[in-house]
């Protein structure tokens, strides 16, 4: 039995003690002001919709709404919101339980890591990753909609448990099932169940070091997980519309940049449009003066990013050749199954991929970044509280200013609410 050394074990309990304490404030950020929520057209009709279909008034339908690829979603991603409106009677009761699924796949994932992980150094870069991701400016927008896409990082959650487990019955038939169905919510995840698939298969093939795999059990779960999208499948097989592929994606692939900005958490831009560099960078105002504190954090969040990135690539004489072996260790495999082997198929396949489908690759940009960047204490807890400033300064601006209509953010629900 390995002793660990007492300062050692003291070290680990107060860092442990730290990012449980970044986790609760990331999950009161996902929780208060709610009514401070994005009300557009997406969140209007998908609450319309659920609402109808809890009250009766409307079957239950085959396909969701339109996406961005030009076809509808399959019709799970408006029946897990119908479910909650049979509670949920209000829009900010409905998404009260976004945000709390959000709050629990944080706590989920963070326990798991705590008690599963044996080697240190993975452990840590989880545990570390998952306080990232809490705090992190885009994740805590992407947590506090009435959007399908906002209930992926649960599911996300669930799909690596049951993949870590495939060796056994129900971790292959979970990763099966819940691989079809974290598509069905969103169109990104069957790219990530794709991804996923293609390179455990070539890890497998590459470094024959992994855990079998009961593919029996998995295609069990696959089956099983496909019938719910039937009625999709029978729809989109006589669909026509206009298609968003283009070849500029293959050529232009804004998966691997949305990945970078998204784990520093430089992109709010993608909601506040030009107000981003109007009156968010030059905030917080301090008796009627800007500040600019929220620029210089976006600053040093870029520059410590790349150093940490130069820093890597200098420590890989083969930088592309080191991403594409499947990796020695789960961590390994995971990571770049869910950067590499995701992003490449979304260049492949020709699609543009808009920043909000970096929300199915949960909690992987923010476990990436803390893998590369250097072992200093100083230098994670500078870019933890630099994200947490963003986000704390983004909620303030939102809540003071109640939205910008003419950005992607719009007005907020308690404002525009009432000019419906």
């Amino acid at each position: 039995m390995k002793v660990v050394p007492l300062t050692s074990a003291r070290r680990l309990h107060s860092s442990s003690f730290g990012l449980i304490l970044v986790l609760a404030v990331g999950s009161a950020l996902r929780l208060i002001w709610a009514s401070d929520m994005e009300w557009k057209a997406d969140e209007v009709w998908m609450y319309d919709a659920a609402r109808a279909i809890a009250d009766g008034r409307q079957p239950w339908p085959g396909v969701g709404m339109m996406n961005s690829a030009g076809f509808p979603n399959p019709g799970l991603s408006v029946w897990v919101f119908a479910l909650f409106a049979c509670l949920a009677k209000s829009p900010v009761a409905l998404v009260r339980w976004v945000q709390g699924l959000n709050v629990l796949a944080l706590w989920l994932a963070f326990a798991l890591a705590f008690w599963s992980i044996k080697d240190r150094q993975e452990r840590s870069i989880w545990l570390n990753g998952i306080a990232l991701a809490a705090v992190s400016p885009i994740a805590i927008l992407f947590s506090r909609k009435i959007w399908a896409q906002d209930l992926l990082p649960i599911v996300a959650v669930l799909f690596w448990l049951a993949h870590s487990r495939r060796d056994c019955r129900w971790g292959a038939a979970g990763w099966g099932l819940v691989g079809a169905l974290i598509g069905q919510i969103h169109m990104s995840g069957f790219f990530l169940a794709a991804g996923v698939w293609l390179w455990t298969v070539y890890g497998q093939m590459r470094a024959r070091v992994f855990r079998p795999v009961r593919w029996r059990w998995w295609l069990a779960g696959t089956l099983l997980g496909v019938l719910p999208m039937l009625p999709w499948l029978k729809t989109i097989a006589v669909a026509s519309g206009p298609s968003s592929r283009t070849w500029v994606a293959l050529l232009v692939p804004k998966f691997f940049a949305h990945w970078c900005a998204t784990s520093l958490g430089v992109n709010l831009g993608y909601s506040l449009g030009g107000y981003f560099w109007s009156d968010f960078l030059p905030s917080p105002l301090v008796f009627g003066r800007p500040t600019y504190l929220v620029g210089m954090a976006h600053a040093l969040l870029v520059g410590l990013g790349l150093w940490a990135l130069i820093r890597w690539v200098r420590a890989h004489p083969r930088p592309w050749s080191d991403l594409v072996k499947p990796g020695r260790t789960p961590l390994g495999l995971d990571l770049r199954a869910s950067g590499v082997a995701v992003g490449a198929l979304f260049a492949l396949i020709g699609l543009p991929v808009p920043l909000h489908y970096l929300i199915v690759v949960f909690p992987w940009p923010f476990l990436w970044l803390k893998a590369i960047v250097p072992e200093q204490d100083w230098c994670w807890w500078l870019i933890l509280v630099s994200q947490l400033f963003i986000s704390v300064a983004f909620l303030a601006l939102i809540h003071q200013t109640g939205g910008f209509a003419d950005s992607d953010y719009g007005l907020v629900y308690r404002l525009a609410s009432t000019q419906r």
